[in-house]
């Protein structure tokens, strides 16, 4: 389902609650209405709505002259219109101030999402892409993060190992719980060492996508395969 804002304008309050209970809203859209354009203008500015549904004919301020109002507010967020009594010229005028589409009332939910989906597919393709930028920047800290601390963890482990191998040639072979202590601890340092090269193999892996999600690597069963391999 879409998580997105769309703001409807219109002074009919019958039609306005149509359109955002029976078809914004079964579709998954948050959704806001304002009674006239200057409402309406204030609303677009204030909470910054993906998409506004704006209808042409309304008294006070008419389609026209809220979209010329919102642009002359810089907001640039999409809008379609909707009128019962349309034209030629008029259509002109606003989509050269940047109107991504026209509804002749009355309307069906499918012409509705078909014109919302139109409008709407640049900014979701941007999200997608900003989205996108953030889990590689922060898959790429986590790799970084990784690298390093395997780094050290690798030096102080290669340390230890060599301890216990001296300390295990220095122990008489009759000292049996001594000798367990050394065994059991180069068991654990070898189970940190199979954690280690797990570690470093999905730092060194290439990210993959499929159908925009990112492919996980199985850290357990890596593990698994990693120990059962120094154990054979």
């Amino acid at each position: 389902m879409p998580d997105e804002t769309i703001l409807v304008v219109d002074d009919s309050f019958e039609f306005a609650r149509t359109v955002i209970n029976y078809m914004l809203i079964p579709l998954g859209y948050r959704t806001l209405h304002a009674a006239d354009g200057k409402k309406g203008l204030q609303m677009a500015i204030e909470y910054g709505p993906d998409l506004i549904l704006l209808d042409m004919n309304m008294p006070r301020m008419s389609g026209l002259e809220t979209l010329t109002a919102l642009r002359d507010a810089d907001c640039k967020v999409p809008v379609i219109f909707m009128t019962m009594h349309g034209s030629e010229i008029i259509a002109v005028n606003a989509f050269r101030l940047g109107v991504r589409d026209y509804l002749n009332k009355p309307f069906s939910a499918a012409e509705l999402q078909k014109v919302i989906d139109a409008a709407l597919q640049e900014s979701r393709l941007t999200r997608e892409k900003e989205e996108l930028a953030r889990n590689l920047l922060m898959a790429e800290t986590i790799r970084h993060t990784v690298v390093t601390l395997s780094h050290y963890i690798n030096n102080n482990l290669m340390t230890l190992t060599g301890g216990l191998e001296l300390l295990a040639s220095m122990l008489a072979p009759d000292n049996t719980t001594g000798q367990q202590i050394i065994e059991d601890s180069q068991r654990s340092t070898k189970r940190i060492g199979a954690v280690l090269r797990v570690l470093q193999r999905i730092t060194r892996a290439e990210l993959a996508t499929y159908h925009g999600q990112v492919k996980m690597i199985d850290i357990e069963q890596a593990l698994r395969d990693e120990l059962a391999a120094d154990e054979s």
